[in-house]
């Protein structure tokens, strides 16, 4: 008997998921399978020639050139997220040193796996921060940028750089909170187990 295939969602869908109210928990579901599931199609990633700018410029030393060229080059429906991006980015930018890091890993719990993969190495003066970009226009919850750290922090154990979260479009660097609820590890494979659960939900009703 072969063994089950392990759902495998990206951190902003679970995040996503994990900062959703009500009814809306649903639609997080239907998207991470409308646009994760099913074999991965770039055309398909709205956020793709952005977080590639990113990289590259890092890497490079040319990363306001290559995030205008993206703004310039993308579609009409992707121009004005990408121009907020754009305009979130270079404000919190401004001549930071920054590195691209590259090691996705996957944290499992109840029946799913979640790629954690923190984007660039921000060598702040007080200490190196590994940082995980968040493009999209919804705000992210406070337990949903808690758990995007939690997470960085579970799979990229390194007491030599903080995990944090950027909201890129609105140049704000969210760090751990000082003191994390009891109980929040509980929490975060509790969300799994209820991703798993309504997506099979939505599966047997399709």
């Amino acid at each position: 008997m072969a063994d089950p295939i392990i759902p495998s969602i990206s951190l902003g869908g679970f995040v996503e998921f994990a900062s959703a109210m009500s009814s809306g928990r649903i639609t997080a579901v239907q998207n991470v399978i409308a646009n994760e599931f099913g074999g991965y199609e770039p055309s398909h990633d709205f956020y793709r020639q952005f977080r590639i700018a990113i990289a590259e410029g890092i890497a490079n030393g040319d990363d306001a050139l290559r995030i205008r060229r993206a703004v310039d080059e993308c579609t009409p429906k992707r121009r004005s997220h990408y121009e907020a991006l754009a305009t979130g980015w270079n404000r919190w930018r401004r001549g930071k040193n920054l590195e691209v890091f590259s090691q996705p890993l996957p944290w499992h719990a109840s029946g799913l796996e979640v790629r954690v993969s923190p984007q660039f190495i921000y060598r702040a003066k007080s200490e190196p921060l590994l940082v995980w970009p968040y493009f999209k226009d919804a705000e992210l919850s406070r337990d949903g940028i808690q758990a995007a750290i939690r997470l960085t922090e579970m799979t990229h154990p390194n007491s030599e750089r903080r995990p944090a979260v950027l909201d890129v479009r609105r140049g704000t660097l969210h760090h751990a909170a000082k003191r994390r609820r009891k109980g929040f590890d509980a929490w975060l494979t509790s969300e799994a187990a209820a991703f798993i659960s309504l997506l099979e939900s939505i599966r047997n009703v399709a």
